[in-house]
């Protein structure tokens, strides 16, 4: 079921086929052999083919249906406080009797921590899939709006994208309901301003169904969170439980001698190594593929093509996005730094560890 959208307005008729705007049926085969990279490529002749709204199961639709739209969100942080439910019962089961404060932390933010991973690997692998099928229409248009059901993505796609949108938010609104009863034990003003920027973006982009591939691309860079984990794992194995798994992991991955001598200094090494692939995935999704991402966007503003994106989405979204072009190039600076200085000198035995603030 379509709505076409005219003047701003929400002309309640079904929509079946724009008949003086519409393309012929491309297949995704079809696309993806006459466009395999449909980057930059060029708008369709039709530049006055009306935005529509797609009205399908996981349709967001605030304004219009704001109890549907508050029960489906309750659903989704529901979804995700089961899964720290249950990773809140595993960390207890895991560290039975703290014997500092510092175990007491760990236990404590072991729950956030990986529920923040196992939701970056859920929406980065939709927003791989969403972004495939996103570069595989052959105009620019239906990556930004939806024109009619005949062009651009398929219903089933359009519902995978607005579930992978669902999920994202729950999350969101889910984890920023803990920092706020916590704070500032699990998250500071800047982690608050984070995730309530991106809610906004959130809704904003599902509830005018635009800016699909942007959307896409962004979510891909949660890739890299995942590693931010494992960062923080290493450091609470390290310097907090001195656990006995370190310097096995570390001597599996080559590391001999010193490095090994002990549990610190294992730890040390194994911080480093996950600091550079850390590099690797932080430079491949957020800098090249945002890079490319934030000049498709400015360019297809330039060209005119995502006119008919509501300005009060178009121009937040490309603030935000601008905003986190800059913080990116500003992380990946550190990273790049650190990595300069090398790896870590082996302490020699018996010297005094010093806990780490992470």
């Amino acid at each position: 079921m379509y709505q076409i959208f005219i003047s701003g307005t929400q002309k309640s008729q079904p929509l079946t086929r724009a008949k003086s705007h519409s393309h012929p049926r491309v297949t995704r085969r079809r696309a993806h052999r006459t466009r395999p990279i449909a980057m930059f490529t060029r708008a369709s002749h039709h530049k006055s083919a009306p935005r529509v709204a797609y009205v399908g199961p996981y349709a967001m639709d605030p304004l219009g249906a704001p109890v549907v739209f508050a029960q489906r969100l309750l659903t989704f942080v529901a979804l995700w406080e089961l899964v720290r439910q249950v990773l809140l019962r595993a960390t207890h089961r895991a560290i039975r009797n703290p014997r500092n404060d510092a175990e007491r932390r760990v236990k404590f933010e072991a729950p956030k921590q990986y529920t923040g991973a196992i939701h970056a690997v859920v929406v980065s692998v939709m927003a791989a899939m969403v972004l495939r099928d996103v570069c595989a229409l052959p105009y620019d248009e239906d990556r930004y709006f939806n024109r009619s059901g005949n062009v651009g993505l398929s219903a089933s796609q359009r519902d995978f994208l607005e579930l992978a949108n669902w999920i994202f938010l729950g999350y969101l609104v889910q984890d920023t309901m803990h920092i706020l009863l916590q704070f500032p034990r699990l998250g500071k003003v800047d982690m608050v301003a984070h995730h309530l920027v991106f809610t906004l973006a959130s809704v904003l982009s599902g509830a005018s169904q635009t800016m699909m591939l942007p959307f896409a691309w962004l979510l891909l860079g949660e890739i890299s969170t995942p590693l931010l984990t494992m960062r923080w794992t290493i450091q609470s194995a390290t310097y907090s439980m001195q656990a006995s798994w370190v310097i096995p992991v570390a001597k599996c991955l080559g590391y001999k001698g010193e490095a090994v001598s002990s549990t610190t200094n294992a730890g040390k090494q194994l911080e480093f190594f996950n600091g550079i692939c850390l590099m690797i995935t932080f430079f491949a999704v957020r800098v090249v593929s945002y890079t490319i991402g934030y000049t498709h966007m400015i360019w297809v503003r330039y060209k005119g093509i995502i006119d008919p994106v509501p300005a009060g989405v178009a121009w937040p979204l490309n603030i935000l996005v601008g905003f986190g072009a800059g913080l990116n190039a500003y992380w990946f600076s550190i990273m790049i730094r650190k990595a300069i200085k090398g790896p870590p000198k082996p302490q020699p035995e018996g010297a005094k560890v010093i806990t780490k603030e992470y």
